[in-house]
């Protein structure tokens, strides 16, 4: 039964009702109504009011009257239209034409008019009266006169059905209260179609039950007589006009059936003669009582409405020749045989001269019966129906091989329709693979077709309301792109089908709508979703169906006028019952939305929907799942996963121990070998394997000879006893050339896995694929579950990072696992061309290259597909290609002579077409994505056909031969066929076409090319220009998308780097030069305006020096992103790119720049660095993605560059004025050369680079290296700890002081600034590289100079807080080398770090912090026993150090306070609270021979350095388990509690116990490592051989990546310009020598072995001019 939320406040039926019977006065009143209601002003009147007045008004002007009740609903009285204006008018009657706006308005102006002369002239009542010819032109019974009123009622515009006639009326039949019947046939037609006649108790009294027993006999009698059949009906009231045409509206009466049933054959016994009373009980059908419901709310207290139903059937078996008479009373109350007979649909009595005409034509009539009755009922003709269903939905095929978008609307079920009606019938709504589901039906009711598709099919889908889509919505007006990607997601995945309630969501308390409301508040979401749906999916490829499921249609019949015209030939109506649909067809013809012959073809009825459900399984493929999925468990049980479940987990693909057993499918033998020879030859053709391909073991797939490599590696990687590291999520990595079977080797690897370990395919990585790897890892399982093995194939690099780095997060924070154990296994499938030279333990490669055991198993392979078809049992093998090119074993031969054999047989031009573009696209796309077919359909065009449908009703029905024409994918050639694989599918479900192979791709395209003699890049624009590109719906913006890719997605080399440019530029560019290359990229960018395309055009065009065109694109770019920093990136390297160059060509031709030529070059210079900075602000406020700190190296670089140049610029040999200007100790006239602005900015550098390093220095050693969790290695050739050193090296060479003298004419401040400098020139830039000097050679004697000089500084008028934290590192650095520290000197410490933590905390805000100064405050001041005697601050002081320590931190990183950031770096540890006095209390990292990684593992904390050296402390772990609370006791005996974070979380378990734990100082505040006491007797010999090593791991080898010795690399010579220029000295050196000496007469032996020399250093010089270019292009 339907139902309604309308509010109290709504109009009703009965409030209509009522509102009539208050102002119009009934026929038995008289027109007095003027003497009772005085007249009116307009402001006087209600909105009840208005609406009644304003109905004559629109009458006269001829304004529809629905609009009327606007007026009521939106509460509109009299005073407010008083003030209406056009606008108004326009907002409120959104849909009102204007001309009867305007009308309106006028009339408004009228009634102001007529009351400003005449006073009030409103007679209520008097309006509500009706004209004389009003009331002669309506019925007169007591529901005509409702009917200007309720017409416009949504109620009343629902028509109903008949109940089927000659049945029993079933819980179906029910009636809607105030629903109309329109019919025509109230006449005599054909005598077998009942003809209708109603009766309503307004004529009677309702408590008298004899009228309708009376109105039934007569009604009878004339049945008989004219030999129809008939129903008559009690309940319904009847408008109709002269000709018998018009509406019947339910109302209902209040019956006792019993009683009815008693007086009726009680007046059939008295009106019948007895000789006939036999027949006419056998024709008269007992009464059927039929329910009326109603959509509102109803008392419980209110009778059951019944309408009376009696249907009348005179068969000619029964009723034979006899002639039919009454008994009825005349006026003498006598008993007279009469005879009626029908007047239209009122039987009449039969007099004179009618009776004898009567009499005279019984014969004919009775004989018409008999035949009519004996004419055959034309044949059901299911094949029919089915063959015409399929002709729209497969082109005719007996599989689904078109491309079809179908698109469903649900007409509401019936509610009384049996529970398992569903379960029977509608399997199919998914099978269908539906592009959206409009569901009409809400959800309230426990009976729609959603919760039987989510709770008995266990299907997901995903729940929309109708009203989401709403672009007038509050929640879109400040976000009108949140809309948008609404409706993108609406169609972007295969898996979650959108499932759109258009009236009633409970979960969102969304009720159902009368259709009124609907059209106000919901009609234009529905437009907007139909609009973009109708934008979105390619042309003729839609199809809507309209699915009839009950009578209660009336708004998506609304709905379906505007679908129709939108999806033009591309719908189709279907019902299983005709009655059902009549009135929807006749309601659309009557409004004029589709032609009658168009709308006889495009509604299939009678097809049974279990047949629909048989049909859609069959040509679909698709299997019913028998039970539940099989999962194992960590205990070697199975536990069962729901099949729902599984699909919530729409991101996996699982694969489950019962894979392929679980479908209905495999119980049927010869159905199972279908399927068998079905997979293979898609899987042969070129098709990505699926799980049936193993099912049918080694038949199928060949096992390749890295199987069990890969096996035992992912085993040794799964078992914690036997790695290495200490992550919990390791990686596996199978590298594989395009096409040489790297998929189906990992998806083999799982299937072997499976019964072990939970396995699983990534589909697509999104933001939900964390928590659903979480939830089928903790599925029924305890705290402690195996690992997971989950295959990415071909994943994007960063976003298979970015996964790891969340899965790394939740394995560490979770709680739930044990120390140490495996969260998951990715397995990485990487397609790659160019193969790696060496590969690791966890990597495995597979090349174009088979072992003589898996020749010899496809050559068998091959033996038996042969025998199979000579047996005409299956394919040709021959026309399996992707097959033969492995049994070939690649050979290249093989795959050139095919490709000529099949690309000659194409004869179709467009196919030729089609074969080119597609084998361009394949060949050049790394990933090697199939494309959507549907964006070939303008290539195709003219081979793209709509179907012919010859569709009807049953009963209509004529079997025709028709010739369907069939979509272009379904007539390609064979030749065509045998190159292209059509079986794939994207993620969003649509078909999709690629060539079967790479390799053959790239063949195929080289043949194209060299036979019609044109160019690859006239092949690529081409395709670029076509018109195909031009579209833009969803399957042209998947095409754009992977020609994006093409253009821009550069490869991988050997070792790991990335190429300059995508492999199709580098090609065009290597075989026709940098102008053709350029060219597609402008036109790529044209077509598509993609802004990362731009900055690919800008990149090229900085790889050939077009600095223009550079800048042009670069600033494209970064105006479409603004705030990509990357982009900004990209702008700033054209700049420091321009420098370079020109710096390369100063080198070669050995010229120095002039004075205008370095004017430039700081121009520049500044161009750049505005770049650079604003792609660090962008980089720094980014909330997602990996850290970018191009920007802050790219800047520095420029920076050197800069630098380079002024050094080679500069006249003087003695640089040392240079340094002076860039230091600001002096401002020599040889710069006067130069603006003042420029002037300005050099003068600014130190200061600059100074700042930037200090960035760069401080996340390299404050925060964990990210590249430690990185997958798949990116940008594998930069390492940053090494380029800082290098870009150090640079600075110091300009702008540190090399010597230890420190000038005597400076001012104080100068000389503090001065030492500084010093002190970092030799080393103490950061707290490593201080504590690092004690092991290098000369470390000793920096050491010494660093702290007498900065002794000087913090005694002086200008300490800075570094002067105090660098002092107090180096205190540390020179005692922990002694390991002994006097008291004076910790003193010193103690009050040192007082004051740079004071003189911190006082910085302003625009200034930088120096973490070190709170970590030294805390550290030296943290209460311990042994320094109890010293002045130290109080507990509550440290407290509130390490609360104001934080916020420190967080600005210098920002990105770390956001727990949900991917790439969230962990924070270093420093020092340990160590045993001891002193300087034993603090412990250095490296003292613990460990690295920064080992901190996050289990075997270092029960190493004998750790044991030895660090203090454990006791504490209560708090009940979240990231707090310890650790009680100090001061020297007074006074407690206090200092809460202390756990490095990670500890299990559940643990809370609010007592633990123990050693204290850490990391960069973000004391951090506590638990130690779970562990015993050395307990360590397996696995943990012990780990131990050992790091006991016996020597400090040097641990030194880090910062150090002075990492400077000695490769570039050495070439790092710095001065190295450079020392090395080219010391050549040219020997060069002058040699020339000397050749011009001597004579020479020495050895001068003649010199001068022997001298071509060998001329090349060494060449290659160092090389060298030193060379490493400038690679900064």
């Amino acid at each position: 039964m339907d139902t309604s939320d309308d509010d109290d406040d709504s109009f009703t039926d009965t409030d209509a009702v009522s509102a009539k019977d208050d102002l119009t006065p009934t026929n038995e009143e008289p027109n007095t109504s003027k003497e009772t209601s005085p007249p009116k002003y307009l402001d006087e009147l209600g909105a009840s009011e208005m609406k009644i007045v304003m109905a004559s008004y629109f009458k006269k002007h001829g304004i529809e009257g629905g609009f009327l009740e606007v007026f009521y609903l939106e509460k509109i009285d009299g005073k407010i239209f008083a003030d209406f204006d056009m606008d108004d008018l326009n907002r409120l009657f959104t849909d009102m034409p204007y001309g009867d706006k305007k009308r309106l308005f006028n009339i408004k102006k009228s009634i102001l008019k007529e009351e400003s002369l005449n006073g009030p002239f409103l007679e209520l009542a008097s309006i509500c009266y009706r004209s004389v010819e009003d009331v002669e032109s309506t019925k007169t019974d007591q529901f005509s006169d409702l009917s200007a009123d309720d017409e416009i009622h949504p109620e009343t515009k629902f028509t109903e059905i008949f109940r089927t006639f000659d049945t029993p009326a079933r819980a179906t039949d029910a009636y809607r209260k105030h629903a109309v019947f329109r019919t025509s046939s109230l006449f005599i037609s054909n005598l077998i179609e009942p003809l209708h006649c109603f009766r309503h108790t307004a004529d009677h009294d309702p408590s008298s039950l004899k009228w309708i027993a009376k109105e039934t006999v007569r009604f009878a009698c004339a049945c008989f007589s004219d030999r129809t059949n008939g129903t008559i009906h009690f309940g319904i009231s009847e408008n109709s006009n002269k000709d018998g045409y018009g509406d019947r509206k339910v109302v209902g009466l209040q019956i006792n059936q019993k009683e009815l049933l008693k007086v009726f054959y009680e007046e059939i016994q008295q009106s019948f003669y007895k000789d006939q009373l036999s027949i006419v009980l056998q024709c008269l059908r007992p009464p059927q009582f039929v329910k009326v419901t109603s959509r509102g709310y109803t008392d419980k207290e209110d009778k059951q409405l019944f309408v009376v139903e009696i249907d009348v059937v005179p068969s000619y078996s029964l009723t034979a020749h006899d002639t039919f008479y009454l008994r009825e009373e005349n006026e003498k109350n006598e008993n007279v045989p009469r005879i009626y007979k029908f007047d239209k649909n009122v039987p009449k009595v039969l007099c004179h001269d009618d009776l004898k005409n009567y009499m005279s034509e019984k014969s004919k009539i009775i004989n018409n019966r008999k035949d009519k009755e004996m004419s055959p009922l034309p044949p059901t003709s299911y094949e029919h129906l089915r063959e015409q269903f399929l002709n729209v939905y497969t082109d005719g095929c007996d599989k689904l091989a078109n491309v079809v978008y179908p698109i469903l609307f649900l007409s509401p079920l019936d509610t009384a329709m049996s529970n398992d009606f569903a379960s029977e019938n509608f399997e199919f709504l998914l099978n269908l693979k539906p592009t959206a589901i409009f569901d009409f039906h809400s959800s309230l009711d426990k009976k729609c077709l959603y919760k039987f598709v989510n709770d008995e099919l266990e299907r997901v889908v995903q729940e929309y309301t109708i009203d989401q889509f709403d672009r007038n919505s509050d929640k879109y007006v400040n976000n009108p792109e949140r809309l948008n990607s609404v409706l993108e997601e609406l169609i972007s995945s295969d898996e979650l089908k959108p499932w759109i309630f258009c009236n009633g969501y409970e979960p969102y308390m969304k009720p159902p709508l009368n259709r009124l409301d609907w059209k106000k508040e919901r009609s234009e979401g529905f437009r907007e979703v139909t609009r973009y749906l109708q934008h979105e999916l390619s042309n003729e490829r839609a199809l809507v169906i309209f699915l009839i499921l009950s009578k209660n249609y009336d708004i998506m019949l609304d709905v379906a006028e505007e679908v129709i015209l939108k999806f033009q030939n591309q719908w189709i109506a279907m019902s299983e019952n005709e009655k059902l649909i009549k009135e929807w067809r006749d309601e659309l013809l009557r409004r004029d939305s589709v032609d009658k012959k168009t709308l006889t073809e495009r509604c299939i009825i009678g097809l049974p929907w279990k047949q629909v459900n048989n049909i859609v399984k069959e040509v679909s493929g698709s299997f019913s799942i028998r039970g539940d999925w099989q999962l194992p468990t960590s205990t070697g049980a199975i536990c069962y996963l729901k099949n729902k479940t599984k699909n919530e987990l729409c991101d996996l693909e699982i694969i489950c121990i019962n894979e392929c057993e679980n479908h209905d499918i495999s119980q049927d033998s010869q159905k199972l070998e279908r399927h068998l020879q079905h997979v293979e030859e898609l899987f042969y053709r070129g098709g990505q394997v699926s799980w049936w391909n193993f099912y049918f073991e080694n038949d199928h797939v060949l096992t390749r000879s890295q199987q069990e490599r890969i096996e035992k590696s992912i085993e040794k990687l799964l078992d914690p006893k036997q790695r290495d590291d200490d992550t919990r999520v390791p990686y596996f990595r199978l590298f594989h050339q395009p096409g040489a079977g790297g998929t189906t080797t990992a998806r083999h690897t799982l299937w072997h896995f499976r019964a072990k370990y939970r396995c699983a395919v990534v589909r697509k990585i999104t933001d939900q694929t964390c928590g659903q790897i979480e939830r089928l890892r903790c599925f029924e399982e305890s705290d402690n579950p195996k690992p997971l093995i989950i295959l990415i194939d071909n994943g994007d690099e960063e976003k298979v990072d970015n996964l790891q780095a969340h899965l790394e997060k939740i394995a560490r924070t979770s709680g739930k696992n044990d120390s140490g154990s495996i969260y998951c296994l990715l397995f990485l499938c990487v397609r790659q061309a160019n193969l790696p030279v060496s590969t690791e333990s966890g990597e495995v490669q597979l090349k174009h290259e088979l072992s003589k055991k898996e020749l010899e198993w496809l050559k068998r392979k091959y033996q038996s597909l042969d025998d199979r078809f000579l047996k005409n049992e299956g394919v040709n093998p021959k026309l399996l290609i992707s097959f033969n090119m492995l049994k070939e074993n690649f050979d290249t031969k093989y795959i050139e002579r095919t490709i000529k054999e099949f690309v000659d047989g194409i004869e179709s031009k467009k196919e030729k077409c089609l074969i080119k573009y597609l084998s361009l696209i394949n060949s050049f796309d790394t990933d090697f994505q199939p494309v959507p077919l549907s964006a070939f359909d303008p290539v195709m065009e003219d081979r793209k056909f709509t179907v012919v449908l010859c569709m009807g009703s049953v009963s209509q029905m004529r079997k025709k031969s028709s010739k369907v024409k069939k979509n272009w994918e379904n007539t390609l050639g064979q030749s065509s066929k045998v190159l292209l694989n059509l079986t794939a599918r994207n993620l969003s479900g649509g078909q999709t076409l690629s060539i079967v192979s790479k390799l053959f791709a790239k063949t195929i395209l080289d043949y194209i090319v060299e036979k019609e003699n044109i160019s690859i890049s006239s092949v690529m624009i081409e395709c670029l220009k076509h018109p195909m590109l031009k579209k833009t719906n969803q399957s042209t913006k998947l095409l754009k998308k992977i020609i994006q890719d093409i253009l821009k997605k550069r490869e991988f080399t050997a070792d790991h780097r990335k190429e300059m440019f995508s492999p199709i530029i580098l090609e065009i560019q290597a075989k026709e030069g940098n102008d053709k290359a350029a060219g597609v990229l402008e036109t790529g960018y044209a077509t598509t305006k993609d802004p990362m395309l731009a900055q690919q055009i800008a990149r090229f065009y900085i790889h050939v020096s077009n600095w223009e065109k550079a800048e042009q694109y670069a600033k494209d770019a970064v105006n479409s992103i603004p705030d990509n920093s990357f982009l900004w990136d990209t702008y700033g390297q054209i700049f420091k790119k321009r420098l370079a160059e020109r710096y390369k060509e100063y080198l070669a031709n050995e010229k120095r720049p002039t004075d205008s030529e370095m004017n430039e070059f700081v121009q520049i210079a500044m161009k750049g660095i505005e770049k650079f900075s604003e792609e660090q602000t962008k980089s720094e406020n980014a909330n997602s993605g990996r850290e970018n700190d191009a920007g802050y190296y790219g800047e520095v670089r420029l920076i050197v560059q800069l630098l380079d140049l002024l050094n080679l610029w500069y006249p003087k040999e003695d640089k040392t004025e240079l340094h002076a200007y860039l230091v600001n100790t002096d401002n020599p006239t040889t710069f006067r050369i130069f603006s003042e602005e420029c002037q300005v900015f050099l003068q600014n550098l130190h200061a600059r680079s100074e700042k930037t390093m200090q960035v760069l220095e401080d996340k390299l050693a404050q925060l964990k290296d990210e590249r430690e969790g990185e997958v798949l290695r990116l940008n594998a050739g930069h390492n940053p700890r090494h380029e800082l050193v290098q870009l150090r090296e640079n600075l110091d060479y300009y702008l540190g002081e090399q010597t230890g003298e420190i000038p005597d004419y400076q001012s104080p401040e100068a000389t503090a600034f001065h030492i500084r400098r010093r002190v970092k020139y030799i080393g103490g830039r950061s707290c490593s590289s201080i504590l690092d000097l004690r092991s290098s050679q000369d470390g000793d004697k920096k050491l010494e100079e660093m702290s007498s000089i900065l002794l000087r500084n913090v005694e002086s008028d200008f300490p800075i807080a570094y002067d105090y934290v660098t002092l107090i590192t180096v205190t540390l650095a020179k005692n922990m080398k002694s390991k002994t520290l006097s008291e004076k000197d910790f003193k010193n410490l103690v009050e040192w770090s007082k004051l740079g933590y004071e003189m911190t905390v006082r910085l302003r805000d625009d200034e930088r912090p120096q973490l070190e100064a709170f970590m030294y405050f805390v550290m030296i001041h943290w209460p311990t026993e042994s320094k109890q005697k010293y002045n130290l601050c109080p507990v509550e002081k440290i407290d509130e150090a390490i609360r104001i320590w934080k916020r420190a931190f967080y600005k210098l990183h920002s990105k770390q306070k956001h727990d949900g950031h991917s790439f969230r770096r962990r924070e270093t540890t420093y020092y340990f609270l160590g045993r001891g006095n002193n300087s034993r209390e603090i412990v250095y990292y490296k003292d613990l021979h460990c690295k920064q990684t080992d901190l996050d593992g289990d075997a270092l904390w029960l190493s004998k350095p750790v044991k030895d050296k660090l203090q454990l402390l006791r504490g209560t772990l708090l009940d979240d388990g990231w707090e310890i609370m650790y009680t100090v006791v001061t020297k007074s005996g006074n407690k206090s509690n200092i809460n202390i974070r756990n490095s990670y979380p500890s299990p559940r378990s643990m809370w609010q116990n007592r633990v123990d734990f050693y204290l850490g100082f990391s960069w973000n505040g004391p951090r506590a490592y638990i130690q779970t006491g562990s015993d050395t007797s307990e360590i397996d010999e696995q943990t012990m051989n780990q131990l050992e090593n790091i006991e016996h791991t020597d400090v040097s080898e641990v030194r880090p990546a910062i150090s002075e010795k990492q400077s000695k690399a490769v570039w050495q010579k070439v790092a710095t310009h001065n190295a450079y220029s020392q090395a080219l000295r010391k050549i040219d050196l020997q060069l002058q020598e040699i020339s000397g000496l050749k011009e001597k007469s004579k020479c020495t032996q050895k001068e003649k072995e010199l001068i022997s020399k001298e071509s060998r250093l001329k090349d060494e010089r060449g290659d160092l001019i090389k060298k030193r270019c060379d490493f400038v292009d690679r900064t």
